[in-house]
């Protein structure tokens, strides 16, 4: 399974990919978001072109567990993409991914708050699968 992280915000919006046979998320870049029907166009050109069977929407809680405001646009934003895409769409909670993207990685950041916080929400997401995952 491929899958592609989103990291939805009102302007940018972070993106990751990974598969389970790896084990590993990568960041993917950041999308600019002017409307959800463009941001749907550059989306699908990612997933074909990455083979993606997967979205992972980042679901921001709040540190008790409990949905804000942005849990709503986010849970809407989700329900867009599974009345428009062919592929599983699921949300997975994105607790303190944003403030583990705030951390400095090796004392350099080259990459975007964005696209960390995704990487940082798939690859919780994939450990998750792979601790689910029965051993033979």
């Amino acid at each position: 399974m491929k899958a592609l992280a989103i990291d939805y915000g009102e302007k940018r919006v972070g993106l990751a990919v990974g598969d389970n046979s790896t084990g590993l998320a990568l960041p993917f870049g950041v999308l600019q978001r002017t409307s959800d029907e463009l941001l749907l166009e550059q989306l699908v050109k990612v997933i074909n072109e990455e083979a993606i069977d997967t979205v992972v929407v980042g679901e921001p809680l709040s540190l008790s567990g409990q949905a804000t405001s942005q849990t709503a646009t986010c849970r809407n934003f989700a329900s867009f993409l599974k009345a428009n895409l062919k592929i599983a769409v699921e949300m997975f909670d994105e607790r303190l991914t944003s403030r583990r993207a705030d951390m400095p990685f090796q004392g350099v950041k080259t990459r975007s708050r964005d696209e960390l916080a995704a990487m940082f929400l798939l690859q919780d997401y994939l450990d998750l699968k792979a601790r689910q995952q029965p051993i033979l």
